[in-house]
């Protein structure tokens, strides 16, 4: 079954994906891993999540960010919102990557 996008979230998806991208292309940081999902439970929004390595006074650091996309297009980080590890793992667990490239992956409504 393909997963349903509205044209807001995609919107707010390839805003969010050219920001990444601009992030790097500026020699700010990098970004590491990104995967576009779904949560079975909940697919009224898509997830994105990716690695940012970035210098802060001379140390490296690392934040794994995860943006929930809901069908208008609204963007929430929410990789706070987990209490540990484990509930973190559990939600992943259920989640299915998209392929955003292929269209045959998705299927755009409004």
């Amino acid at each position: 079954m393909k997963t349903k996008i509205t044209t807001k979230q995609l919107l707010s998806l390839n805003t969010l994906l050219n920001n990444l991208k601009e992030f790097s292309d500026k020699g700010y940081g990098r970004i590491n891993k990104l995967e576009i999902l779904k949560y079975n439970p909940n697919q009224e929004s898509i997830y994105v999540k990716y690695e940012e390595v970035y210098q802060e006074s001379g140390n490296i650091k690392v934040d794994y960010p995860i943006a929930s996309i809901d069908m208008l297009g609204e963007i929430t980080f929410i990789e706070k919102d987990f209490k540990d590890i484990f509930q973190r793992s559990a939600f992943f667990s259920e989640c299915v990557k998209i392929d955003i490239e292929n269209p045959n992956d998705y299927e755009k409504i409004d």
